[in-house]
């Protein structure tokens, strides 16, 4: 057993119990609006370059891969080295801590998947995911334990006791018994990337730290690689989903213009645009006017 997987059963029950977490009413609400699957592959890619990314071995093999098939290829080839058997890279969209959007890659998709993820809500029953967003380090699970944390728990839960039995079910059949998981925030975006290796081993016991930084090295590479066309995917799903109007706004405070201002220029009433401000705060899951105006200069909106 690793040290890291001991330090996160340690923390684990007090970690998955933040804020984060969602009423079974605020829950209800969002089963209520459908998640959108985003499918991504790399033909767009380049169209955003992140500074000081780290030069990575595997990730250069995969940038200079001819296909989908054979980037997926190369990944499963080092999945047999470590002992995993499945490797997932997506990322979940969220907006006031609720789950918007799910970006998958097609190079990077267990064959295994088939739109249960969201089609049962598991986005928002995965321990998995709410650990790796809040822990600093790689999460390492496997489904008993998932079980018996989530029993241990005593602040009432929203992810009802069936619904998590549902998702582990789904999990066992799948041959997804123990594994990693672990988080990166996408600087400029609401994403937040996800890397996730799987394995049919009943128990997390077989994972050394020599397998958890394997992990690492793979889910980096990939994440170097592929979170350029997640950017790109979801910048351009933004900028296609503003009005005319919206653009206008998000133009004029960008310039520092008043609502004043923004009013005369769009003939409309400073009201209107303080309304219509508060309704782009809101999808944008940002909570006041500067946010607003750096995540329109980082997704470059205008």
């Amino acid at each position: 057993m690793s040290d890291i997987a001991l330090h996160e059963e340690a923390v684990a029950p007090t970690m998955l119990s933040r804020p984060s977490q969602r009423t079974a009413a605020g829950a209800d609400a969002s089963r209520a609006r459908p998640v959108q699957v985003v499918w991504c592959d790399d033909v767009k890619r380049g169209d955003v370059v992140q500074p000081n990314a780290p030069k990575l071995g595997v990730a250069d093999t995969l940038a200079h891969a001819q296909s989908t098939a054979e980037r997926n290829r190369i990944v499963a080839s080092l999945l047999h080295l470590t002992g995993f058997s499945t490797f997932a890279y997506f990322a979940l969209e969220f907006s006031r801590e609720r789950v918007e959007s799910l970006y998958l890659h097609e190079a990077f998709t267990p064959a295994t998947y088939r739109g249960d993820y969201v089609r049962h809500n598991h986005h928002d029953i995965d321990p998995r995911t709410l650990g790796a967003r809040v822990c600093n380090m790689p999460i390492v699970w496997d489904l008993q334990q998932l079980r018996r944390e989530h029993r241990e728990r005593d602040d009432g839960p929203c992810v009802t006791p069936a619904a998590l039995d549902g998702f582990l079910q789904t999990m066992q059949d799948d041959g997804m018994c123990s594994g990693i998981m672990y988080s990166m925030a996408i600087p400029g975006t609401r994403l937040h990337a996800f890397m996730s290796f799987t394995a049919p081993r009943r128990t997390r016991e077989w994972i050394t730290p020599a397998t958890i930084e394997q992990a690492l090295s793979i889910g980096l590479s990939v994440h170097k690689f592929a979170s350029p066309q997640l950017i790109a995917t979801s910048r351009e799903r933004t900028v296609n989903g503003l009005t005319p109007f919206e653009q206008e706004l998000l133009l004029g405070i960008a310039e520092g213009a008043s609502d004043k201002e923004i009013g005369r220029r769009l003939d409309t009433s400073a009201h209107n645009v303080d309304y219509h401000l508060r309704k782009l705060r809101k999808r944008f899951g940002v909570a006041n006017r500067i946010q607003l105006t750096y995540l329109t200069s980082k997704l470059e909106l205008i």
